[in-house]
């Protein structure tokens, strides 16, 4: 610690019995010429001072010279964040970047699933007809083969439609008399004949037995009458009875046009199966010969959501599309672009919800749909 000493001394420059000098001139003296500065170290413990009080106030200094810089204070905690600056304008846009080099190629991506299969495409022009070939040399007529063995007896057939009237034979000899048959119950009485001329009067008789009385032919008539009125009656209830029978057979999965019935069992097969079941059946495979015939085939495909197989194939002759009992088709309905023979296999004919027809490989599986 520094300490600041001021010693005063007084020096007379003259003696006191000659100098006459102001009391208050050798003050003045006293104040410039006897104070001194003094810098000393550290303060040790010294005796008590004098109470200054009674000392006179010196003149005020004057000022010192700047003192040396002060060490660099602390940094202080940050200010606020100040308002947000106005936005700026939009800068001009940047001049086109060079086309940059192509990248290397990424890896293969895995495989995606397979999609749908497309609908069939119509078909195509019919192709020209080739030149006709050369004739072939005749080959030589080959051993004959050793017979086979006999084949299972095939099932029965459905039967064929019921023939034209064959033209007439010519008339047969004359057959010898045959032996005489026996002699037959006693017909009717025919009716009354016309009155003859009168003949001769013949000579009289003698009198006969009394005969038993006949019935009157009056009774017999209206009981004739009244056994046609009772068939007439059975046939009616019959005939009720049958369209009854038809519908209740028909319901829920069953059509009725005209004398034919078409039912369905749910059961599904391929061609072959399907046939040979409804054969079983007394019917047939459905054979739509008429609109109307298929608009009932047709509802009951929309019933079950499900296609139907016709009795319809060209298996003996692609192309040649026939029922059954082997006879033309008379009626079609063909999607449009069908049949197409897909693959070279597809020789029976499917119905579908549409109505449309549409030729299939018989060996996949429809709904059994058989006509009675």
């Amino acid at each position: 610690m520094l300490v600041l000493l001021t010693f005063c001394a007084l020096v007379s420059q003259a003696s006191p019995t000659t100098d006459p000098t102001p009391h208050h001139q050798v003050m003045q003296n006293l104040d410039r010429n006897a104070c001194s500065l003094v810098v000393c170290g550290p303060a040790k413990p010294g005796l008590p001072g004098r109470d200054g009080k009674d000392g006179i106030q010196g003149p005020k200094g004057d000022m010192g010279a700047q003192g040396m810089q002060g060490p660099r204070g602390i940094v202080g905690p940050p200010g606020k964040m100040g308002p947000v600056g106005p936005a700026g304008e939009k800068g001009s846009p940047g001049v086109q970047g060079e086309k940059g080099d192509v990248g290397e190629m990424g890896p293969r991506g895995i495989r995606g699933l397979q999609g749908p299969t497309g609908s069939p495409g119509p078909a195509g022009a019919k192709g020209d007809g080739g030149p006709q070939g050369e004739k072939g040399v005749t080959g030589e007529t080959g051993p004959m083969g050793v017979p086979g063995a006999p084949g299972p007896q095939g099932m029965t057939g459905v039967p064929g439609p019921k023939g034209d009237h064959g033209s007439m034979g010519e008339k047969g000899a004359k057959g010898e008399v045959g032996d005489r048959g026996l002699q037959g119950a006693t017909g009717m009485p025919g009716p009354m004949g016309k009155t003859g001329s009168p003949g001769l009067k013949g000579d009289k008789g003698s009198v006969g037995e009394k005969g038993t009385k006949g019935d009157s032919g009056l009774s017999e008539v209206n009981l004739m009458k009244k056994q046609v009125s009772t068939l007439q009656e059975q046939l009616t209830m019959l005939q009720a009875s049958l369209i009854k029978f038809q519908k209740v057979a028909a319901f829920p999965s069953g059509q009725i046009v005209g004398n034919k019935a078409f039912v369905t069992s749910g059961y599904e097969g391929n061609f072959d199966d399907l046939r040979q079941r409804c054969q079983q059946a007394g019917g047939q495979l459905a054979s739509p010969r008429n609109a109307a015939e298929n608009a009932a085939i047709q509802q009951i495909v929309v019933l079950h959501k499900k296609a139907v197989f016709l009795g319809i194939n060209d298996i003996q002759t692609e192309g040649r599309f026939k029922y059954l009992n082997g006879d033309a088709i008379t009626y079609s309905n063909w999607q449009q672009g069908e049949p197409n023979n897909d693959k070279g296999r597809e020789n029976c004919v499917e119905i579908f919800v549409n109505g449309k027809w549409n030729d299939r490989s018989c060996g996949e599986n429809r709904l059994i749909l058989c006509e009675f």
